[in-house]
């Protein structure tokens, strides 16, 4: 008669392991709230210097595989009418749990135009030129400007970004509430935290239409720095529900502050 064979474990059968690695990485959600006069269409988070995410001005975004430990989480572009208290801030992380903070930003009517416009506001911010070295041409690094816009909320803006291709086309931006009345300035803040020197900035809130024909707010932000070709000034246009942000110093042209 056979003998039934019984089944057996093998001790020396390999078995599955954890990655470690992964169990070492944690994640940290960012929440941010605006309210008051003027609020800016959006900022930027970063986790120690070395991470950023645009942000809408009431809104969340998340940062993963990130070590246990502390990190330092910051909240960018606030524009100088607003606020916002412990920023940049601690955030103690333990590995495989999720950690939150939030940024709560209060802001009030800024002078020099502020988003009702009208009212006897003045001011006015002056640019033709470009950012970038290379020569505006499609694929280069260039993004070229020209602009004249008011504190109460007239003129026109137009950005080209020649590294952003369409077809082959470079992508474009433009307000002119005169020719396209589905575009318009929206606030005008009289200086800028992004200036070294903040009275020598400007902020406008936008809407502008690109190539595409979509619709889009936008913050601008431009600095005069000193006079034409001395390559201070400085430029940026962030488009908070794309995600997009183009900035640099003006290499070509000149921004005026009136």
């Amino acid at each position: 008669m056979l003998a039934a064979a019984s089944a057996c474990t093998d001790s020396q059968s390999p078995r599955p392991e954890a990655d470690v690695g992964l169990l070492d990485l944690g994640t940290i959600v960012v929440t941010v709230s605006t309210s008051g006069s003027d609020m800016p269409s959006g900022y930027t988070v970063t986790v120690d210097d070395s991470h950023s995410q645009s942000v809408g001005a009431n809104g969340i975004v998340t940062f993963t595989g990130l070590s246990a430990g502390d990190h330092t989480v910051g909240l960018a572009d606030v524009p100088s009418n607003c606020s916002v208290s412990d920023n940049p801030r601690t955030v103690s992380l333990i590995a495989g749990v999720v950690g939150t903070t939030g940024f709560s930003v209060g802001c009030t009517a800024s002078g020099g135009g502020g988003g009702g416009g009208g009212g006897g506001a003045t001011g006015e911010v002056i640019g033709q030129g470009q950012i970038g070295a290379g020569s505006p041409t499609p694929g280069s690094d260039a993004t070229t400007f020209d602009f004249d816009i008011r504190a109460d909320l007239t003129g026109r803006f137009t950005g080209t970004d020649y590294a952003d291709l369409h077809g082959g086309t470079p992508a474009t931006l433009t307000t002119d509430p005169v020719a396209d009345p589905a575009t318009s300035f929206k606030a005008y803040r009289n200086s800028s935290g992004a200036c070294s020197d903040p009275s020598r900035g400007v902020e406008v809130d936008a809407v502008g239409r690109e190539d595409t024909g979509s619709l889009v707010g936008y913050t601008l932000t431009v600095c005069d720095n000193g006079p034409a070709g001395s390559g201070t000034d400085f430029f940026k246009v962030f488009i908070p529900s794309e995600g997009f942000t183009v900035s640099g110093t003006v290499t070509r042209g000149d921004i005026s502050k009136q």
